[in-house]
């Protein structure tokens, strides 16, 4: 008779949710709540240090209207699963982090907890490690969670950086943040839209008038692919926006809208050497907060800036946070696209340092407008072939 082998299986909550001997041990917020989005992060020493694993919590909070959106969850202290999944969850942030205390942590956990519930989408899945949180009756006071929202805001340091963090929280219909750029309650209905737009583009004018200096703005919004063209005037105080008007709107096409939002696009092509999957992780080592997206035919990866120093000029556009996009596809290529001539020879020197080897300098390409995003619409695999048949309708000299 053939021995029977067995294999326990354990069912019941996760270990982490049984636990109730949870210690708080330290809790941070980046400080990226006028973008619409931010990390937090909680440590929670669990039970006898010899025998029980540390609880390590990460939320991926939109601040805007779904809550928390993205939650993980890592039991014991492995450094590099800690570094990867904080990497993957602030990498896109561009903000920096700021400590905050364990009333603030479950304070933001709760109220963003119930924000996913009232919004439809519900929590995210591993909701059962953090329900003990749910459970608890910490709250703070009106001076407490102001002391709070700002601690989760970068300094104002210019009028032009208030005035686009503003147009961009307003036309996003973010109520609770244009309240704290204001100098008093301001109607969200100002502007015509009933629905949350992204700010896409403003252009800031400064304009010296009989009753003091105010700011002109032509702002490029979106929602679900329709364009509109809002023009502003705002006056300050001390950084905070004391009048607001909308002096006319009205909406553009998608074509309008494309060349609004042109600029000039460097992108250098190689022909991969080595296993595709060798370049893949070594852009994972090389830009471990970059943001992958699978696409037909390769992958897409966005390495953001570490800051948003975008916002403090007075022409904003909404992907001048994007340091680099890389494409590698599935045949071989390996296509970099930057926006500036320092920052595409930069990312070719890290490129030489560290994958000599496993890449050959095929092209390069300045072009006056964006053709990348076309090139990923297209059925073209080979973005020289996509350059040439381009070429083809260059009008001749």
């Amino acid at each position: 008779m053939s021995e029977v082998k067995l294999r326990v299986i354990r069912g019941g909550l996760h270990p982490a949710a049984r636990r109730t001997d949870k210690r708080f041990s330290s809790a941070f917020a980046t400080n990226t709540r006028l973008m619409g989005v931010f990390v937090l992060y909680i440590h929670w020493i669990c039970g006898h240090p010899e025998t029980d694993d540390d609880l390590h919590q990460f939320f991926y909070i939109d601040a805007e209207k779904f809550g928390i959106e993205t939650y993980r969850g890592i039991d014991g202290d492995d450094i590099d699963r800690l570094y990867e999944t904080e990497q993957t969850m602030l990498g896109g942030l561009g903000g920096g982090k700021t400590d905050i205390s364990e009333s603030e942590a479950i304070f933001l956990v709760q109220k963003y907890a119930d924000m996913a519930k009232a919004g439809g989408t519900g929590l995210p899945a591993g909701g059962e490690e953090f329900a003990f949180i749910l459970e608890r009756r910490d709250s703070l006071t009106q001076i407490e969670e102001d002391i709070l929202f700002h601690k989760l805001c970068v300094p104002l340091e210019s009028n032009e950086h208030a005035i686009n963090c503003f147009l961009m929280r307003y036309f996003a219909k973010d109520a609770e943040a244009v309240g704290r750029l204001t100098t008093r309650p301001l109607p969200m209905n100002a502007a015509p839209s009933r629905r949350g737009e992204t700010l896409c583009k403003n252009t800031i004018e400064t304009y010296i008038n009989p009753s003091g200096i105010s700011y002109l703005c032509e702002s490029l919004t979106e929602n679900n692919n329709h364009y509109r063209l809002v023009l502003s005037e705002i006056y300050m105080n001390a950084k905070r926006i004391s009048s607001f008007c909308v002096r006319s709107c009205f909406f553009v096409s998608a074509s309008e809208a494309a060349m609004m939002l042109s600029r000039p696009e460097y992108i250098t092509v190689y022909d991969v050497m080595i296993e595709v999957e060798d370049i893949r992780k070594l852009l994972a080592r090389l830009y471990p907060g970059a943001m992958q997206k699978l696409r037909e035919g390769g992958c897409v990866y966005l390495q953001f800036k570490n800051n948003n120093e975008h916002l403090k000029e007075s022409v904003y556009r909404l992907n001048d946070d994007i340091r680099g996009i890389f494409f590698v596809s599935d045949h071989g290529q390996f296509v970099v696209v930057a926006y500036s001539l320092p920052v595409i020879s930069s990312i070719e020197k890290e490129l030489r340092l560290t994958a000599r080897a496993g890449l050959r300098l095929c092209a390069k390409y300045e072009f006056k407008e964006s053709v990348f995003y076309e090139f990923m619409q297209s059925d073209f695999l080979d973005f020289s072939d996509f350059v040439e048949y381009l070429n083809e309708f260059e009008p001749g000299e």
